[in-house]
């Protein structure tokens, strides 16, 4: 006789939630530090610290291409803040955005264009803070926050929390653009 199918659960469910509603408040405040950065002439802290935040964001809810895109992130920020030289400063995250490429394609999860999209989005989105080019910033955030709506329209709630943040950085960066 096959065993009834039942889910168990050991330990209490109600500190499995407020543990997630913290987590998720950290996000949330990670979200806020970095665009509190986005208004300061030397955001690189404010990046480094909201990343952070979101990086723990990430890594709780098992999302593998926000995890990479906060620690790309990260190393991009980290080496503005020790001084590297900017060409160290686009190549990091360039060759960063391309092993997570290669980790999708051998891993054989890069099958909708969507995450491609992302992956190009990482990139455009560090060389444009290396560079302060505020097209490629803005192609960048776009590219990340399409794929963020393509991780909530697939059930990951959790991702709208990037892609608000990116639209924002979008529609911030087409008002710096056009005016």
């Amino acid at each position: 006789m096959p065993l009834p199918k039942e889910s168990y659960f050991v330990g209490n469910s109600a500190s499995k939630k407020i543990i997630s509603f913290v987590v998720l408040i950290a996000g949330i405040v990670g979200a806020l530090i970095v665009l509190f950065g986005f208004t300061q002439t030397t955001p690189q802290i404010y990046y480094a610290s909201g990343a952070c935040l979101l990086l723990l964001t990430a890594i709780y809810y098992k999302l593998t291409y926000f995890i990479a895109l906060e620690l790309i992130l990260l190393a991009e920020h980290g080496a503005d803040l020790l001084g590297i030289g900017p060409i160290l400063q686009v190549v990091l995250p360039i060759l960063l955005s391309l092993q997570m490429l290669v980790y999708y394609l051998l891993s054989g999860q890069l099958n909708n264009i969507f995450r491609l999209i992302g992956v190009v989005g990482i990139a455009l989105l560090s060389i444009g803070f290396s560079f302060q080019n505020n097209w490629i910033f803005l192609f960048g955030s776009l590219a990340v926050g399409i794929y963020a709506l393509d991780n909530v329209y697939r059930g990951k709630y959790i991702a709208l929390l990037w892609a608000i943040l990116n639209l924002f950085f979008v529609f911030a960066m087409a008002l710096v653009i056009i005016f």
